[in-house]
């Protein structure tokens, strides 16, 4: 007994003086003033590793701007995607959702403990289980809905693209006895509940999803190359995507759960909205886009932003607040440190995930300067 318990206490201090070295490594990291070539040197080695065949990457970093193409945007030929080069977004576009619902808060259009029974008017009876959900729950990933219903998946059986089959009707169908929802107040990542939250902003503005975030957020961003249904200006822009198994994909058709992540962009409109969520007077509306990093409901989680957790506290990432998406052919990552004054969005047009790059690249971002 004695010797286990020395053998525990040995552990112990093992462990945590693994811990403190590794805080400690992190963060006091040597300015080489290398930023730039650090961040060639992570997007090479992705692309080498076969992990995408374009990539872009943008930061904005001491006033800076630096964005970035790698690979290539079509997988056989040789030109590089810029920052002009369109991808889809993914989940990051749940960014939108949860801003645009603010900026309906700060203008008294909404309320955050808006119920939804409320907001659904006639189009259904919610059942016990979702009378007391609130549209703060739904943009926190806290509603206690599944991450999509079982009656949907049924309906996405086109690898390909898998929600073009969902119609507005399916959301009703669900809603009258939301099978599976658990009681509110356990994070619970789910597509349904932020489409969800898209639709009754719909309800509410009586605005399409697509033009109401254009209005409220995209156009005062001067975000123009942002959006969910293309047309001839940008059509030509939009880069090829490849699921993991380097397949051509198209770009996922969703008219229902848009509010989920349905939204394209490039380099040069993330770093707007990324600029803009830096400073409550970097624009108009930067003072509401902000409120949106806040811890919500005593959680781990911002107005849909990913707040940090221990590991990301360990590695002295604890001002970030953080975003991802994959889609069939499409990846990204975006990330935001207000406290250190930088952020980042990484393109990519493969369905492999970047989060691994992405926060091992906000290490780089934190810790380097740009050459002099």
């Amino acid at each position: 007994m004695k010797i286990t318990g020395i053998t525990i206490l040995l552990l112990t201090t093992i462990i945590t003086g693994i811990i403190f070295y590794i805080k400690y490594k992190t963060n006091n990291v040597r300015d080489e003033k290398k930023l730039a070539a650090y961040i060639d040197k992570d997007a090479n080695k992705f692309i080498a590793e076969a992990n995408s065949y374009g990539l872009v990457i943008g930061v904005f970093k001491q006033g800076k701007t630096y964005i970035k193409g790698y690979g290539t945007i079509e997988n056989g030929q040789t030109m590089l995607p810029d920052s002009t080069t369109v991808f889809e977004l993914a989940s990051t576009s749940k960014i939108f959702t949860t801003s645009t619902l603010q900026l309906l808060i700060d203008t008294g259009e909404l309320k955050p403990d808006d119920k939804i029974q409320n907001l659904l008017f006639d189009k259904v009876k919610l059942p016990a289980s979702a009378q007391n959900t609130t549209l703060l729950h739904l943009a926190t990933h806290l509603s206690g809905f599944p991450g999509l219903p079982n009656s949907f998946i049924a309906k996405m059986t086109d690898e390909t693209n898998p929600y073009a089959e969902l119609i507005t009707s399916d959301i009703y169908n669900y809603l009258s006895s939301c099978e599976g929802k658990n009681i509110e107040g356990t994070f619970e990542y789910s597509n349904f509940g932020m489409g969800l939250l898209g639709h009754l902003l719909e309800l509410r503005t009586s605005e399409k999803y697509e033009q109401l975030v254009k209005n409220r957020l995209l156009f005062p961003l001067k975000m123009t190359n942002t959006f969910i249904t293309p047309d001839s200006s940008n059509k030509d822009k939009i880069i090829q995507g490849y699921n993991d198994q380097g397949q051509k994909t198209p770009v996922w058709a969703d008219h229902v759960l848009t509010g989920a992540g349905s939204f394209l962009s490039n380099a040069t409109d993330m770093i707007k909205f990324i600029k803009a969520n830096l400073s409550e007077n970097a624009t108009t509306i930067s003072k509401s886009l902000l409120k949106t990093h806040l811890p919500q409901l005593k959680s781990n989680s911002g107005l849909g932003w990913m707040l940090p957790d221990k590991y990301d506290r360990l590695i002295g990432n604890q001002n970030i607040v953080w975003h991802n998406g994959m889609a069939g052919g499409y990846a990204s990552f975006m990330a935001i440190d207000k406290a250190n004054n930088y952020g980042m969005i990484i393109l990519s047009n493969k369905a492999v995930d970047v989060t691994k790059l992405g926060m091992k690249l906000t290490l780089v971002v934190r810790s380097q300067s740009w050459e002099e």
